[in-house]
Order: C-alpha cells, then structure tokens, then sequence
C-alpha cells in the first residue's frame, strides 16, 4: 500500500510539474505553425486533398535527398552564394521540414536529423567569431549579415517545436543552452540597434527570437521580441519591438513603406511569427491588430503586380520576384484561414499550385477541392504611405481587372528608407504582364557570387538609384535631393487627387515640392479608353514645373521593345560612342542618337512582343531628343543594355512636358500580318496654362479631339470651375474633367 501512495504522489508531483512547465498552448509541442490537433486533421485528411497530399509528397522528397548527403554543418567562410552560406541555408530548410515530416510520419530519421544536426551547431556555436566576410554594417556568424542568421533561426525554431518533445533532457539542455538562447541573445540583446530598428531586419530578428521563445517556453525572449530589448537604443516616440514594427512599417492600406518587393520578403516573419502568437498567444487577437493590417498587407502586395504577378519593381526590387514566392505562399494561406470569406485568394494559391503544411494550408486544400475559389480581381486603387497615410501614396490605374490590360503606375510616396531610390512621381507602364515603360529596379544578381558575393553591385548606387534611371523629371542632370538619403526622408510627396470611378478615364495627380530647390512639380497621370479611335488606351502625362529660375529640363522614357520608327530625322551614332555625362547616373548612358526637336511634335513608335506603342512629345523649339542606351562605364558587364528615349527642354523655367503613350496595333508572328502600326492619336499640345489650370488637347487622325482639363491649385470633389480658353469655355466640377 505504502509504494502504490509513493508512486501515485510521485506521478501526482510530474503532472504538476509539467502542467507549471507547458506552453500557452494546452496541446504542448508543436504549437508554432503546426499543433497536435493540426497534426491529426492532416493525417486524417490529406490524402483526399490532391494539393496538399502533392505539397506534402514533394517536402518528402526534398528532404529525403539532402538527408542521404549526411549531416554537413561548415566552418562559415563564404559571402552570399558560396558554398557555406548555401549549405548552412539548406540545412535550415531541411531541419524544418524534417521536422514537419516528423509529426507526419513518425518516421525516426527525421527526428534524428533534427536532432544531429542541432547538437553539431550547438558544438561549433560557442566557438564561432564573427563571419570573415565584413561587408554588412551588422555582420553575423553563420552568415555575412544578421538579417540571413534571423531567417536561419526562424526555420530553427521550428524545426525544434517539431522534435523538442522527443528529446532528452540532456539533449535539450545542449541545444538550447550552447545553441538557441545565445544565438538568439545575439540578435537582440547583444546588437540592440538593429534589433530595436523599424526596418525589415528588425522584423525578422524579432520573429526568430519571438518564435524561440514560444519553442522552448521561454516568456521573456517572447516578451523582448513583441516588445523590443530595454537596453537598447528606441525612437521614444514609436517604441520598438514585433508590434511597433506593424505599427510604423504599414500605412493603413497595407502599403510597406519599402515597396512590394521588400514587402514580399518581409511577410515572411511577419505571417509565421503572428500564426505563432496566435497559437500561443490567442488573447492579443494579432490578425485582429491593427483594424486587420496584415490581412490588408497581404492583400496590398497582391496588388501591387503586374498580372502575370510580378510585383511593381519600384526601389531596390528585382523583377522576377512574383506572388509564387514562398513568403506569398505562406501569406495567402495564413490570411485565408483567418478569413475565409476572401475565396479570391484561393485562385491566387490554386496558381501557386502548392500550400504550407499547417491547419492554414489545410484549410486552402480543402477550399480548393470544394471548388470555392472566385477569381481575383486587380483593382485601380491609391495606396498611402506612411504609418498614418500621411506620407504620400502609390498610385494604380488599370484598364480593366483581368489578364490582358493596361496598367499605370505613378509613385508619389516617401523615400523607403535605404532601399529606397530617387525617383519621386515617376511613372511605369504595363501591358497585360508586360513591361513597356519601365524602372530598372535593382543593380543586383541575388546569391551569385560571381557579382560581388550577391550583393548590391557599385553600380545600384550609381545607376539604379539615381533619378535619371526612371520615368520622372530630372533638373540640371542632378538627382533629386542631391542623392542625399536623409534628406529625402525628411519630406514625401504630395497626393493631389485619384479617381478611378469612370472606366473610360481614370485619373492620378501628385506634387512634388522638395525633390529641387525652388521649383514645385506637378505631374498628372490619365488612362483614357472611350471612343472608336481607342483601339486599347492611351496615357496621356501631364508635368508642369513651376520654376523661379531657368533650368535644364530632362524627361526620359525607358522603355522596352525595338524601335521602329521616328517622325523627326536624327543623327545616330553609328561608329562610336560617348557616355551622355560624367555622374548622376549620366555616366552610365551611352548617347546612340540624336535629333533637334521640331516645334509641335515629337513621334516614335517601337514594337514589343507583337504589340505596337507610340510616345508622343510635345516639342517647343530648342527641344533635344537624345537616344540612348544603357551600359557605359560598366566594366563588369554588369547592366542590362536597355534603350531610353529622353525629351530635353534647355534654358526654361516655369514649363509644361505633355506626353502621350498610344497602345494600338498587331504584329501577328507565325501570319506575319500586320495591323494599325501607325496609331490612331496624331498629335498632343497644350491649350492654356496658368498658375490654377493646365489644358492639353489629343487630336485624333479622325480629326476627333479630346481635351482634359486639371485643376493645379484646388483638389475639392465639389468645387466647380470655368476657364476660358481660347474661343471655347470649360465648366466642369472637381480638379479634373475630359471633354470630347
């Protein structure tokens, strides 16, 4: 009798133990991204859900294959795209998955993967100094730059939920002692500044120790990581830590003030480090935060591409990034499972072809197979800027919300902190996934390490920053802001009006006033689409500089295609070459052809992938048309040899540039037979301009006009207006209105 009451009150002692001990989560481990109920619902499901049996079929390969090369965890020696770097990022990827496998399968390989591979990290950890490469103004240990230690501790902490359950306590004990919380420790308390900073680096660095903390029970680092560490350096005014991050990096549309393609990246921490709050933490209702901000960041980046999905290239982005990335993947099925009214998602995740192995994922597979995905829908729409939409805006003009459509972009936003370019109310412009006017993007081949170790090459400073590298006015050949980050960040664009109601014209204004000493720019933006001689859309570009002083005008058009043709004679250079100047970006430009403008009109029309586009000009007399190409001072080889055309307006203050952009015409490849090559609009020109309205007037072959009229000191709905102009008068109501 004596040894069944010993032994019940030591089993009485180990349950209360353990219940003082257990997470937030009643389950016990996992409970970041999976949980045990989860577990259960996808080993009873999946194999009736083809897009989930098919993700989990593929994990297993994966995994699989890298395990058969054994346990390699290098001395770290290489920048990024070495062989170090890559192994010690694939190690990360299979640790996680192994351990997802794990739960599924039970099979001990994957545990013991998980679990070998931990020890071996936890072996070298305490011996490791800084990473030989010194090129990040925050080095790491594992990797060149902190921000790629946070990413490798995000998938860690992971991998370790899935086995820490299965482990000894000695190992445990290991891992986590000479491994986890000092690596973690590293990222926050022992470099305060960049894990308290209001960037994407700070978001991750919060995500991998907020999720650590939740793996191996651990308040204070989940506390240090919503909250930011005390002894560091913080803006008083905004705090720092996970929740200030969504507080100061999202505008209230969902705009990440860095751009769609940093955006895409940093949904990452964010959608996976929210999952694990609300696994762990349901009482701070995160997808709930914020009027539902991340639901809306999602939803924003989704937007924010071409419909191929694609994302707008602005800042420091590179093209090929698009919504099948596995940030975007994560993020859609996370977003849906919060709200599963948003059945538009699920066509975009039915392209993605694949889901996360999580009740998230689950949830999408299950929809999928009920039929229940709508399709998604671009949509014209303004995207603020700013924590409180109050520094500048985005804006989207599409022609319509399917595949094969027009799409104008104009950013009049913030600067985007360092990854951002010099490039206010520049202009880019789509046709269906097309690229027809565009912005360069970055100056960078990600983890090829013959550039530079995957860095930024010497010529995104040079080059892809620089003003001259966008479709936007350039003054005296000089960057905007003097190319100075800290100034630009001080100011923001000026939103003036949008309105995209009228499908047959929608239209977008924007003002700069600080881009150059006293001058005040004002650039307006119109898609126009009604009438017969409309064979696609046309975008007519309104920028009016007011000037107290004579300047140096330049408006380049970089666009992509073959040149076809030109209504004015020019002067190519045919034998040599010389770059079109000596810095600003200038350098980079080789001068291919030149042409005094005539004083009405400036025509040229190129071919892209069997469409035809024409850019009309308006000219004065004095005018220049400069063709150029891209790839001067380039001894690496490392740009793109992309054309551009440039209008340059000498010696002129207060002036207005009207452009226009015609979609019209076939090139058919296999029939050859072509179609409306020359283009339906005949010529641009300017009515009236005064300080309070700016008239342009399309002329038509057909001898119909169109004539938009804009308000330049008033933005009111409501207001009405009259002008005369010429011997006709104009009344019209709002800051803008287009008369036939």
């Amino acid at each position: 009798m004596r040894l069944i009451i010993v032994l019940f009150v030591s089993i009485l002692i180990t349950l209360l133990n353990y219940s003082c001990d257990k997470p937030a989560n009643s389950e016990g481990k996992p409970s970041l991204i999976l949980t045990g109920q989860v577990v259960n619902a996808i080993k009873a499901e999946y194999k009736g859900l083809p897009m989930l049996e098919a993700s989990i079929n593929e994990l297993i390969s994966v995994v699989n294959s890298d395990i058969e090369k054994g346990i390699l965890v290098p001395v770290p020696k290489d920048p990024a795209g070495g062989y170090t770097h890559n192994r010690h990022k694939q190690n990360y990827l299979t640790m996680k998955g192994a351990g997802v496998l794990w739960q599924l399968t039970g099979e001990e390989k994957y545990k013991l993967y998980v679990r070998d591979v931990l020890l071996k990290y936890a072996e070298m950890y305490p011996e490791l100094g800084m990473h030989p490469v010194q090129k990040s103004y925050a080095p790491g240990k594992l990797f060149w730059q902190s921000l790629n230690e946070a990413v490798w501790l995000v998938y860690v902490s992971q991998a370790y939920d899935c086995v820490v359950d299965d482990l000894s306590s000695q190992e445990k004990e290991i891992i986590e002692n000479k491994l986890l919380i000092p690596y973690a420790d590293f990222l926050s308390v022992e470099t305060p500044k960049v894990f308290n900073r209001v960037h994407n680096h700070g978001v991750w660095a919060a995500a991998a120790v907020g999720m650590t903390g939740f793996a191996i029970d651990n308040e204070e680092m989940v506390q240090r990581a919503l909250y930011g560490v005390e002894t560091g350096p913080k803006d008083e005014e905004v705090g720092a830590g996970f929740l200030t991050q969504l507080d100061q990096l999202f505008s209230p549309d969902g705009y990440y003030t860095e751009g769609p393609y940093y955006q895409r990246y940093a949904l990452m921490p964010y959608m996976l480090f929210a999952q694990a709050i609300n696994n762990n933490k349901p009482e701070l209702k995160i997808f709930e935060y914020r009027d539902e901000i991340l639901k809306k960041a999602v939803l924003a980046t989704l937007q924010l591409t071409n419909t191929e999905g694609r994302f707008f290239p602005f800042n420091d982005a590179l093209k090929s990034m698009s919504y099948m990335a596995t940030e975007l993947v994560h993020a859609v099925d996370i977003v849906y499972a919060a709200d599963p009214s948003q059945k538009e998602l699920l066509s975009i995740a039915k392209e993605q072809n694949t889901v996360i192995i999580s009740d998230a994922g689950l949830a999408v597979a299950r929809a999928l197979k009920n039929a229940e995905a709508k399709p998604f829908v671009w949509e014209s729409k303004e995207f603020t800027d700013g924590p409180k939409g109050q520094q500048g805006a985005v804006g989207v003009l599409r022609s319509g919300s399917g595949k094969d459509e027009q799409c104008v972009i104009m950013k009049y936003a913030s600067q985007g902190m360092g990854h951002g370019h010099f490039d206010r109310l520049t202009i880019q412009l789509y046709d269906g996934g097309k690229e027809i006017l565009q912005d360069y993007g970055a100056a960078r081949y990600v983890n090829v390490e013959y550039k530079h170790g995957g860095r930024y090459l010497p010529e995104n400073k040079t080059w892809a920053k620089q003003t001259i590298a966008h479709n936007t006015l350039v003054v005296d050949e000089k960057t905007q802001f003097n190319g100075k980050l800290k100034t630009a960040s001080l100011t923001s664009a000026e939103p003036w009006f949008f309105n995209a109601d009228n499908p047959n014209v929608k239209v977008m204004s924007a003002k700069e006033n600080y881009a150059y000493d006293g001058m005040n720019v004002q650039r307006t933006v119109a898609l126009i689409q009604d009438g017969e001689e409309i064979e696609h859309s046309i975008v007519l570009d309104v920028l009016k500089v007011k000037a107290d002083s004579k300047h140096n005008y330049d408006l380049p058009f970089h666009y992509l295609g073959q040149f076809m043709d030109s209504n004015i004679d020019y002067e190519a250079s045919t034998e040599s070459k010389s770059a079109l100047g000596n810095d600003q970006g200038y350098q980079h430009l080789w001068l291919e052809g030149k042409a005094s403008a005539s004083d009405k009109l400036n025509k040229m029309v190129w071919l892209n992938d069997g469409r035809f586009y024409s850019i009309l000009n308006e000219t004065q007399k004095g005018d220049e048309i400069l063709y150029t190409r891209l790839g001067a001072n380039d001894p690496e080889f490392s740009l793109r040899n992309e054309p551009s055309i440039i209008v340059r307006r000498k010696n002129a203050a207060s002036t207005v540039l009207v452009s226009a952009i015609e979609v019209h015409g076939s090139k058919h490849p296999v029939t050859e037979v072509v179609e409306n090559l020359r283009g339906n609009l005949e010529s641009v020109e300017t009515l009236c301009d005064n300080d309070n309205y700016t008239v342009v007037q399309m002329n038509f072959t057909s001898g119909n006009k169109r004539v938009l009229v804009v308000c330049n000191t008033e933005n009111d709905q409501l207001k009405e207006h009259q002008i005369d102009c010429g011997e006709k008068q104009y009344k019209w109501q709002g800051p803008y209105a287009l008369f036939q």
